[in-house]
């Protein structure tokens, strides 16, 4: 038998089997492509003009493959699209004229990205020698080609540009659209190419990628990329020798057809979907390592077990079966595959072997199970700011589970979100509450359900809500990927369960969440309009301020609660305890002594020195010198006259200050919260309020004329 050696692994580089990015790795992805059915079809026919896959599927590598074999033939000219996510971004601030509206967007983006492409390829045919005298006779390709020409920029740039001078002088959408046809003379643009390609043997392809960078997903990018791929069919069917093929995510295609009514009819046949199995990826694998070790074997079984060693019983990393316990840390994903192994050819050359080991590949899926965490955490810290505490409730678990079940987890985070955790995690918990976190969990792919119908656990990392609402007999799966970094009783997934994953794993940013948020608090702010001014519904009204107060002071003030000392002759209404986390709570703690911040809730438009009174007689011991008047009076600053003269004369006689709140301020502080970055804003207000009692309302003389007080 033939002898093979495997030469020395020592100093191997981290990337010995490629980058994890195509764009980072095309020399190798070049030399080493494996050709998928799914390239050949593209290749051979032009039924597919949309090629969908999750991320690390191998998209970007197809692009890059195809662009290269196309431009070696003759008479070929390949246009390349593969914006930056800056690009994208300056791209889709052209469509804020439409006000979202879907069909206009769609609309607008057809004529849009068709004009793109016209004008790419009418600028190739001008600089064709034998074309020139036709081209000249053909005054509108002339006009805008010079246009277009004239611009060094990108694609997506000089689209931009040109289309940025038409739009700045409209500002009804229909008439934006009638004006775009008009001005970039589509029609004429058509013509002539058409006229132009018959006397050209000039074959044009057009590939489209990388549009997800900087996409954002909702009603206008769903728009803008239903608009595309309306274009990319058009052109593909009307014209034998243009072929474009877009490569697009699969969660941003199911977002089409979320919003586009036509998607079965117009979409859903345009589309062509990427699928691994063992063997193509088992052929992946092995290509690279021998072109990595120069092994110049054919067989892929025996270029992986050149490659590999076993540890014992059990610790088969050789044959079939030990390429698919590498499998079961990957969700059978190129881009997971060689990340995967990349990192575990390393840690076998730290340590002088020219062979990796199960245990190498365990520790790396350690590894980066571990740093997806930290990305996830990371990524969605500023929209969903209670996610550390909330994916920390699962560690040391079982990763599959029942809604009760995981939503007992999280409600355990009522009590243990106080001691460390940040104002802007308690007020995020608050909001959400434990049904709203699920969600949010959901809606970034942290956990996923299971659908009886396909037997599959559907994954969502595009910001959507559940399909279904969540019911007690749901079953809960938390993501493959971080099984290991939550150290959970189960590390990875049988090669036949990772099969029944339906997932995207990806970090993007966007989610579900503000959508809940804002669900969440439009649903308290609506209650208090159902709430009746008077002694009838003053029970009512204690209770939504009390809610209202615990979601807006979340982490600034803890255990907020009505009537906490309710047997006691001196029965205050709502008291929180001052946590001393912000200036404004650190002030009022050192200027006026208050550990126990009370609120009086008072269900009338109009107070009396009553209600006044009664507040001061509270304000004693850790309830300290300041306390709060929530009232239903429908302006939030005190008019000159008798209430702001009871404030001073309670401040100078008893040396204690009462600001008068109304509920339109709390549903104002409320409002404020549907955006988790803004959460800083109570803080503002409250500041805002003190300083205009201590400054201005303390300050003032007497707010009653003398002709009133001799009538008196």
């Amino acid at each position: 038998m033939r002898a093979y050696k495997v030469q020395k692994v020592v100093g191997v580089r981290a990337t010995l089997l490629g980058e994890q990015t195509a764009e980072n790795d095309k020399n190798l992805l070049l030399s080493n492509y494996i050709e998928t059915p799914e390239f050949r079809s593209i290749l051979e026919t032009k039924d597919s003009t949309v090629v969908v896959g999750r991320r690390g599927t191998g998209k970007s590598a197809m692009y890059l493959r195809l662009a290269k074999f196309w431009k070696e033939e003759k008479n070929n000219y390949v246009i390349q699209v593969a914006p930056e996510d800056y690009q994208t971004i300056g791209f889709r601030s052209l469509f804020k004229i439409f006000d979202a509206k879907y069909s206009h967007v769609r609309a607008a983006a057809r004529i849009i990205w068709k004009y793109g492409f016209l004008l790419e390829i009418l600028s190739h045919i001008s600089r064709n020698y034998k074309l020139k005298e036709s081209f000249s006779c053909c005054p509108a390709a002339v006009e805008h080609v010079k246009k277009w020409s004239s611009s060094s920029a990108d694609f997506l740039s000089t689209l931009s540009n040109i289309l940025r001078v038409i739009l700045k002088s409209v500002d009804d959408p229909d008439e934006a659209i009638s004006t775009l046809s008009f001005d970039l003379k589509i029609a004429d643009l058509e013509r002539d190419l058409e006229n132009l390609l018959s006397k050209s043997n000039v074959n044009f392809y057009i590939l489209i990628d990388r549009l997800d960078e900087g996409y954002e997903n909702d009603e206008t990018g769903a728009a803008i990329i239903a608009g595309l791929i309306a274009v990319v069919s058009e052109i593909n069917k009307r014209y034998s020798n243009i072929r474009p093929v877009l490569f697009q995510r699969d969660n941003i295609i199911r977002s089409v057809a979320k919003y586009d009514p036509d998607y079965t009819r117009n979409i859903e046949g345009e589309v062509i979907r990427i699928h691994w199995d063992t063997h193509q990826l088992l052929k992946l694998v092995t290509k690279r390592l021998d072109a990595a070790f120069n092994l110049q074997i054919e067989n892929s079984q025996k270029i992986w077990d050149r490659c590999t060693a076993d540890e014992g019983a059990d610790r088969e990393l050789q044959g079939q079966l030990g390429f698919k316990k590498c499998l079961q840390f990957t969700l059978y994903r190129p881009r997971d595959l060689l990340s995967l192994l990349n990192q575990s050819f390393f840690e076998a050359g730290k340590q002088d072997r020219n062979k990796i080991v199960l245990s190498d590949v365990e520790k790396t899926a350690k590894y980066i199970s571990e740093n997806r965490l930290d990305d996830l955490k990371k990524e969605y810290q500023s929209i969903i700011p209670v996610i550390s505490c909330a994916v920390s409730v699962f560690s040391n678990g079982s990763p599959e589970m029942t809604y009760l079940e995981a939503i007992e987890k999280i409600d355990a985070l009522s009590i243990t979100i106080q001691n460390d955790s940040s104002a802007e995690a308690q007020q995020d918990y608050r909001i959400l509450g434990s049904d709203g976190v699920l969600r949010a969990l959901y809606s970034v792919g942290f956990l996923g359900t299971h659908d009886e119908s396909s037997g599959s656990f559907n994954f969502c990392h595009d910001g959507r809500n559940p399909d279904r609402e969540f019911s007690s007999e749901d079953k809960i799966l938390l993501h493959p990927c971080y099984w290991i970094g939550l150290n959970l009783s189960k590390n990875a997934l049988s090669p036949e369960d990772a099969e029944q994953i339906n997932d995207e794993y990806e970090i993007n940013v966007t989610s579900v969440t503000p959508e809940i948020r804002v669900q969440k608090i439009g649903t308290l702010i609506s209650e208090i309009g159902s709430i009746k001014t008077g002694r009838e519904d003053a029970s009512s009204f204690e209770q939504w301020v009390t809610r209202a107060l615990q979601t807006i002071f979340a982490g600034h003030l803890s255990n907020i609660v009505p009537h906490p000392n309710g047997s006691a002759v001196q029965r205050r209404d709502i008291v929180g305890t001052n946590l001393i986390k912000t200036p404004t709570w650190q002030h009022i703690h050192n200027t006026y002594e208050v550990h126990q911040v009370v609120f009086d809730a008072k269900n009338f438009s109009e107070l009396s020195i009553d209600a006044y009174r009664q507040l001061s007689t509270y304000l004693t011991g850790p309830y300290g010198r300041l306390g709060f008047i929530v009232s239903r009076n429908e302006e939030e600053t005190i008019k000159v006259g008798a209430e702001l003269d009871w404030v001073r004369e309670i401040y100078y006689t008893q040396n204690k200050l009462i600001i008068r709140i109304t509920y339109k301020t709390l549903t104002r502080l409320l409002s404020k919260l549907r955006n988790p970055e803004k959460h800083d804003a109570v803080e503002q207000i409250l500041s805002n309020m003190l300083d205009l009692y201590e400054r201005n309302y303390l300050s003032l003389q007497t707010t009653r004329s003398k002709s009133k007080k001799r009538h008196s």
